[in-house]
């Protein structure tokens, strides 16, 4: 049961993370900010996708994924 919620609590910190950068797009907000929030959700699923007792099967992958795809938008984005 804990592991279920878990995973709804990291896919509602999914759809957060991409609203939060669809609307940086609509908005004047700079390609570094971007690249900082990428490099900060990275470091996250870096961080538990390290440690031996998180075992949130694979999910911590598709974070650094999330992060390394935000960073590359915010490099795209021209200020």
């Amino acid at each position: 049961m804990s592991v279920i919620s878990i995973v709804l609590v990291l896919f509602l910190a999914l759809f957060l993370v991409v609203g939060l950068v669809k609307s940086s797009l609509m908005k004047d907000v700079s390609g570094l900010k971007l690249m900082l929030l990428g490099i900060n959700i990275t470091l996250f699923g870096g961080i538990i996708a390290v440690d031996p007792n998180a075992s949130l099967g694979g999910f911590e992958y598709i974070i650094v994924v999330i992060g390394l795809i935000v960073s590359f938008v915010g490099l795209g984005k021209k200020d």
